[in-house]
């Protein structure tokens, strides 16, 4: 038997090579003279723990890899006393297993055997999927590079986890995974670090292994071969469709149905430009599908659902969005019903059950806090069209809106440059999230138009025991961009654009939310059989309605009390705009740090515009954390914004504790390694 198995595992030794696409490929990868190129902080002994087999990549000892090949499958001939060892070894791990554990040395997730290779060998020739190994880990010196970044997150995450067989690929990746699983708590103090959850019980560990191995087996075997995104990354993106309580307790086999479910997104995980940002209707959404000419036998109503995060009474939010489900009703009539919810996101997922047993086919969940629990939703019932307010996805199964609010935020930043009396202008913004950062910086690039050297004075609303108001009085500002809009029961009238004088506010300017236009064209489509068309056209991206003046989703109430010129300066501006010829982000345009973010001439496209995370060198204020939020706000703001949460892009100094210390680490033993 030791003949036969010897042999087999030389031809897979020699299919490896002939595979080999270089002569470096050829050879199994030797640590000594990986470090012999990098920097290295210290190791810090690990002790005995089980390794996964198929991150035991090479070796520690140069003299070592002529007796492989890179799948550790043996070279030498049989009648070589390695062989002859391999074979006995072979025969015994068959009949009792590894019993002494192998010695290694990790570096960046990646295991170099020192010592214990023919057992490493053998047991990946009996396709065993993990061995005890006594493991020294040795930690690279910092760098700015995302292997780093990622490596350094490994870190943190094996600590909490304890787990070694998970890869990522992009900063913040194993962040959201310890969110996914046992959430991060935000900081109760806007100077204290986030407070990570303590490491991993056995019974999480046991299920969150168990998850994965079934995941990783069925994903890497169907879809991993064509899309080349790493099981971990995928695994993630399942656990935050579906929710890890929700999936912890399934079999193998529910577990492969729920695979196979959102095998789409996959396909868009894979795409280097995973979102495609519709700016205005299509010619394909307004496409009468055939069987819409045939003459349909009954009267077919669509049920329609609105979901708001707060009463329309008193949320200028919610209200604008009534608005559009208000609008809807009188345009078409007996065509459509329509029902709104108001609810926290922990009753969401009952209310949407309800409004889908009662008939409903399209529901629209007007919050980025529905977003999770919209796509739960969108996966489980296939038959209903969902549409969230948001801007931070890249889901097939569930399409996104928004409106580009940053166009009409220039129009209003350039009547605040015509009219300021002392070049200080305020901007109260509310959330630090996606988008808000564009619709400061384009006011602000509005206000330069007309009046570069007038300054914006940024402040926040939902700042932790703060109030904008008093630090524009300090500043002696008169002239404010505040919320677009107000809700019905409200007595607040600082809304807009408005000026003060002598305590009395003027309005300026007011940013309009049309989202009847958006709402009405989505509900159209759907009903003219043609919602399907623009999917079909982007088979592979998520779809974002992303809408402005060019569709008549965004407009700017402008007073008629401003002076002529300016009025006529605003249609110009806002008419260029609606036609798409003049572009708000066109550079030159310099940040607060005085480079220049925006080439002369470039433009920047909307996933660059959404996801910008600086503001123009006319701004006076910054973006702030989370934690510096007022707390009620910070549950909205946390986990949709790329700015104020833990991620995992923070320097290594500023990581929390579970980093290794410098008093923890060993000077790096080079005898060891050369032994």
């Amino acid at each position: 038997m030791s003949v036969q198995d010897y042999t087999k595992a030389q031809k897979l030794a020699e299919k490896e090579l002939r595979q080999a696409a270089s002569e470096k490929e050829r050879c199994l990868p030797v640590l000594e003279d990986i470090l012999r190129e990098k920097e290295v902080e210290g190791q810090l002994p690990l002790g005995q723990i089980e390794i996964p087999l198929s991150l035991v990549v090479g070796t520690a000892q140069a003299e070592r890899t002529s007796a492989f090949a890179p799948n550790f499958m043996p070279l030498l001939d049989y009648d070589t006393e390695f062989a002859g060892k391999w074979s006995q070894l072979c025969d015994s791990v068959r009949e009792i297993g590894v019993t002494e554990p192998i010695t290694v040395m990790e570096y960046m997730q990646r295991f170099y055997v020192c010592e214990g290779n023919k057992r490493v060998s053998v047991s990946k020739y009996n396709g065993a999927v993990a061995i005890e190994a006594k493991v020294t880990r040795i930690i690279p010196k910092p760098d700015d590079t995302i292997e780093y970044r990622v490596y350094m997150e490994f870190m943190v995450f094996y600590r909490i986890a304890g787990i070694y067989e998970i890869e990522m690929s992009q900063p913040g990746e194993f962040m959201r995974l310890i969110q996914a699983i046992t959430p991060i708590e935000q900081p109760e103090t806007p100077d204290a670090k986030p407070q990570l959850p303590p490491p991993w019980s056995d019974a999480l560990r046991k299920d969150v292994k168990f998850l994965y191995t079934v995941f990783a087996g069925y994903y890497l075997s169907k879809y991993e071969p064509r899309l080349h995104v790493k099981a971990g990354v995928a695994f993630l993106h399942f656990l935050e469709i579906y929710g890890f309580e929700q999936v912890r307790a399934l079999s193998s086999v529910e577990l492969r149905r729920k695979i196979d479910r959102i095998r789409m997104e996959f396909r868009v995980l894979g795409n280097t430009d995973p979102v495609s940002h519709i700016l205005e209707p299509t010619d394909a959404s307004r496409k009468v599908a055939l069987t819409k000419k045939i003459p349909l036998t009954g009267n077919a109503v669509l049920h329609i659902a609105f979901l708001f995060p707060k009463d329309p009474r008193g949320s200028g939010w919610s209200y604008n969005h009534e608005i559009g489900r208000r609008y809807l009703e009188d345009t078409f009539g007996d065509a459509i019903t329509t029902d709104s919810y108001t609810c926290d996101v922990d009753e969401a997922e009952g209310i949407i059950e309800r409004a889908i047993a009662g008939g409903c086919r399209m529901i629209f969940t007007t919050s980025p806090v529905y977003h999770a629990v919209s796509m739960r939703m969108a996966v489980a019932h296939p038959e209903v069209i969902f549409l969230n307010c948001s801007m931070n996805t890249a889901y097939k199964q569930l399409r996104t809106y928004y409106l580009r609010i940053y166009e009409a935020k220039l129009i209003a930043g350039l009547i605040a440059g015509s009219m300021t009396e002392n070049e200080r202008i305020g901007y109260i913004a509310d959330y630090p999230v996606l988008g808000t950062p564009s619709s400061i910086s384009a006011f602000a690039l509005g206000v330069k138009m007309v009046n570069p050297r007038a300054m914006i004075y940024l402040d926040w609303s939902t700042l932790e025991n703060h109030d904008p108001h008093e630090f524009f009085r300090s500043k002696q500002i008169d002239l404010i961009s505040s919320r677009d809009i107000k809700a019905p029961e409200l007595d607040d009238t600082d809304f807009g654009l408005y000026a003060l004088y002598g305590g009395v506010s003027f309005r300026l300017a007011m940013p309009v939310w049309n989202w009847g236009s958006l709402y009405e064209e989505l509900v159209r489509s759907v009903l003219i059989g043609a919602w399907k068309n623009d999917g079909n056209l982007n088979e592979t991206k998520a779809l974002n309605y992303y809408w402005g003046m060019s569709s008549g989703a965004i407009d700017v109430f402008v007073s008629d009390k401003l002076p002529i010129g300016t009025r006529r300066l605003v249609n110009v501006v806002k008419q260029a705009i609606a036609e798409n010829k003049f572009e708000p982000f066109t550079g030159p345009i310099y940040g607060q740090d005085g480079l220049c973010k925006v080439e002369p001439d470039q433009i920047l496209t909307p996933d660059e515009i959404i996801h910008s995370d600086w503001l123009p060198d006319n701004v006076f204020g910054r973006i702030p954390k989370v934690s510096e939020l007022d707390p009620k706000f910070r549950d909205f703001a946390k986990w949709h914004t790329v700015f104020g949460t833990y991620d995992g892009s923070d320097e290594p100094e500023a990581l929390p504790e579970l980093l290794p210390g410098s008093d923890e680490l060993e000077p790096l033993d080079d005898a060891f390694l050369s032994k």
